[in-house]
């Protein structure tokens, strides 16, 4: 019967858990319960209100699939409700990895997880938030059968292959959880380093087996389907590993990391600050458990641990050095929160005599974890607020400009529109915050056309808000209408003479085009 099996999996479930659970889906609803009880669309959500994401070209071919269980519409409840779920569903696994046995550590855990950032940005992308938070399960999951003491390999393998299929950046979640399990086992345990580098083979074999699987699939699609890599972030040429340059890449692992983390650049604030103090007290409470523990007597410990210590930062970057020009924005940092990891979890370590000591510890991980999760979830709040802003702005130039369309003589029976440059102050993707946040702009919604992906934010926004049905004119044809002298002599917008119909097109002057 369902009551007795559901019972029986109940008690499979550790109450630690549980906390970790509940605690991530309640910060989750404080976090983001902005976003997704309103609609609060950013350019590509405009584009994308409706799409199957189909997305081969950029080398995610699972994410159809994993997107099409709650439709192919950007549902802001529906879609933000998931994400707060398997975001939640990962921190469990987290506390599963690390053998979590005190339910104020999983507390932590899952409200860190949740708040993080990142997950902000994937908010703002909500018509693949379900997917890309599926992502980040199947990459904590992918770890925890990795590092468990009976390994499940081939699973790894295959859930590794499935999330990156969904968006590549997910791959750094399970490298930076793997190395930090290394770490703690390293420092925390009695484990034999030769035995842990024994199983650290096994686990890169299953990683790099991962890859190939996701590899040979998307170059078997690209043979079925008529579809090319796309240029965007150089996916097109990632395959070929035709773009590595070492030392370009380590510069900008090392930029995105202090720039995430450490970006005093606009003056100190909670965030950076916080991020100083718990870095200082993670690798201090480090060091003083392997010097308290004469852990340094081992060489081989050491230099693992110094090793894996700068693998954990090139890890969180790794996808830097398939292509040195990758832009590394928020929606690709989810694997950053492992670094919190490494100062929650000293909540848990327990093999110091001093009661006093432990008590001050445990107080101080306790009281720092609560403050950056309410910074985190002051961040998320404060990017939707700006979000509305720019979406509501957005929509008055929105209006403006389909009146001026409506009182363009002969506008009334063309059925296409050539949209030339960009409305100024429309072409950030990130908001100035500590981290910055992708997915929102302090500008315009309505931004240029992006051919390179068939996007017309305009000509969407026109269709859905004001009820036309145009269709976009790119490529050569708007190569051609460049050339044309009436098309170059048009003012530029919100001058009277920015839209004109010529040869039966629309034709909308918002700047100079490539600008």
């Amino acid at each position: 019967m369902p009551e007795r099996t559901l019972k029986k999996i109940n008690s499979y479930i550790l109450p630690q858990w549980k906390v970790c659970f509940f605690a991530g889906f309640i910060v989750g609803l404080i976090a983001h319960l902005y976003k997704i009880t309103n609609w609060l669309p950013n350019w590509d959500s405009i584009v994308f209100r409706y799409d199957s994401q189909n997305m081969i070209g950029l080398g995610r071919w699972f994410l159809p699939v994993v997107c099409s269980f709650s439709s192919f519409y950007d549902l802001p409840f529906l879609n933000g409700i998931i994400a707060i779920i398997f975001h939640a569903i990962g921190a469990v696994c987290i506390c599963k990895m690390f053998k979590v046995e005190k339910s104020v550590t999983a507390f932590i855990i899952g409200g860190t997880i949740v708040s993080f950032p990142t997950v902000t940005s994937v908010m703002m992308y909500n018509y693949v938030a379900d997917g890309y938070s599926i992502a980040f399960f199947f990459s904590v999951l992918a770890a925890v059968f990795m590092t468990s003491d009976r390994p499940k390999y081939y699973l790894s393998s295959i859930l590794i292959a499935l999330a990156v299929g969904i968006y590549q950046a997910y791959i750094t979640v399970t490298i930076t959880l793997v190395l930090l399990w290394i770490i703690d086992r390293i420092i925390y345990s009695d484990d034999n380093p030769k035995e842990i580098s024994k199983k650290v083979l096994y686990i890169f074999i299953s990683g790099l087996a991962g890859v190939i699987v996701y590899a040979l699939i998307l170059k078997i699609l690209l043979l079925v389907i008529p579809v090319e890599l796309s240029d965007y972030q150089g996916i097109n040429s990632s395959l070929s590993l035709s773009n590595i340059d070492i030392r370009a890449s380590l510069y900008s692992i090392k930029e995105t990391f202090i720039n995430c983390f450490f970006d005093f650049s606009e003056g100190a604030n909670v965030h950076n600050v916080l991020n100083i103090i718990v870095a200082a007290i993670a690798f201090g409470y480090s060091l003083f458990y392997v010097i308290a523990n004469k852990i340094y007597r081992s060489p081989l410990k050491v230099l693992i641990l110094v090793l894996v210590g700068v693998m954990l930062v090139i890890g969180a970057g790794v996808l830097a050095f398939v292509n040195a020009g990758v832009d590394y924005h928020n929606l690709m940092l989810m694997g950053y929160a492992t670094f919190y990891l490494v100062f929650l979890l000293l909540y848990e370590k327990r093999k110091n005599k001093s009661g006093n000591f432990n008590a001050a510890r445990c107080w101080t991980v306790l009281s720092l974890s609560l403050v950056i999760i309410f910074n985190q979830i002051v961040i998320s709040n404060v990017s939707y607020h700006k979000a509305q802003i720019a979406y509501e702005k957005s929509y008055g130039i929105l209006i403006r400009i389909s009146d001026r369309i409506d009182r363009t003589p002969k506008a009334d029976g063309c059925d296409e529109i050539l949209v030339i440059g960009s409305l100024d102050n429309s072409s950030d993707y990130s908001v100035t915050l500590s981290p910055n946040i992708t997915g929102i702009t302090d500008g315009y919604i309505i931004r240029a056309d992006d051919e390179s992906v068939g996007q017309s934010v305009l000509c969407s926004a026109l269709n859905d808000y004001c009820d036309k049905k145009y269709k976009f004119i790119s490529g050569d044809r708007k190569k051609d209408f460049l050339k044309k002298s009436e098309v170059a002599e048009m003012k530029v917008w919100p001058e009277d003479d920015c839209v004109r119909v010529v040869d039966n097109i629309i034709v909308i002057k918002l700047g100079a085009e490539g600008e």
